[in-house]
């Protein structure tokens, strides 16, 4: 399903607008690399592809570990850069995506290693896949660690997936950073629609950031029909800037913006890419 990926780029959206209007050129420097490190880890999250390739399984039986680990294989690499950075192997019920020299969308975090998923069957309606990177994973050249459980419970054509995952490293300025990411979506692979909650809580440097999307609905190639994505940053120059969006299936969302204790807020109407979203 692609939801996923409109979700996280409707992230990048709250974050950019959270923090370009700070007014401040070091805080927007600093917002904005807090932003695009989380949105980055946000998508890094998303299991770059590792569970992407069951959600759109058919059939009503849940596939054996090898054969969820085959269907994993066979899904195209999206949204990792440049191109063919990054390839998949497999043996048995394990893929391995390994990457050199990687990055997302905003280039902030850039990522040589592996990261091992091992998938397994504990009930018959149930596929489950435990993610780690490997031993010498770097970020920006410096130790990464990752690691994410995720189960997909197939009933009929939907799907219930749930995904919680972590990451540390270090930012390409030299800053620390850490998230932890808890997702659950209901998928219909006959409709291509999707509903999806969760959040993404962490820090970058002294920065610390929570995100939260709840009542996220949509479907394949359009805007979200329902939803709102909230995003908060706390720290030494950005102090609690939040920024609360609201999607109702037009291609422009509602937006409310907080710069922060001591200054104005503000709501406008922004448009929205959503194929462009699709399409990564």
């Amino acid at each position: 399903m692609k939801l996923g990926r409109l979700v996280i780029s409707s992230m990048g959206v709250v974050f950019a607008l959270s923090l370009a209007v700070v007014g401040c050129e070091q805080s927007e420097r600093d917002g904005e690399e807090a932003s695009a490190v989380t949105t980055s880890a946000l998508q890094a999250q998303s299991q770059a592809g590792l569970t992407d390739g069951l959600v759109d399984v058919e059939g009503a039986l849940a596939p054996n570990a090898e054969d969820a680990a085959k269907a994993v294989l066979e899904r195209p690499l999206r949204g990792i850069r440049p191109e063919g950075c990054a390839k998949k192997t497999r043996a048995g019920e394990v893929v391995t995506l390994e990457m050199t020299r990687c990055t997302g969308p905003f280039g902030k975090v850039e990522i040589t290693g592996s990261l091992v998923a091992t998938f397994s069957k504990p009930s018959a309606d149930v596929v489950e896949v435990a993610i780690v990177a490997s031993q010498g994973t770097t970020a920006n050249g410096e130790p990464f660690s990752y690691a994410a459980t995720g189960d997909v419970r197939f009933d009929g054509d939907r799907r219930f997936v749930t995904y919680r995952g972590s990451s540390s490293g270090t930012t390409k300025r030299g800053r620390d950073f850490a998230t932890a990411t808890d997702v659950s979506i209901v998928a219909d692979v006959t409709t291509h629609c999707a509903k999806l909650s969760g959040a993404s809580k962490g820090s970058v440097g002294r920065y610390e950031l929570d995100l939260t999307f709840e009542g996220f609905e949509g479907c394949r190639d359009v805007c979200p029909s329902a939803g709102t994505a909230r995003a908060r940053v706390d720290g030494p120059l950005v102090k609690n800037a939040s920024v609360e969006v609201v999607f109702d299936g037009s291609s422009t969302a509602k937006v409310k913006v907080d710069r922060g204790e001591g200054r104005r807020t503000s709501q406008r109407d922004v448009a929205l890419d959503c194929d462009a979203a699709e399409a990564e």
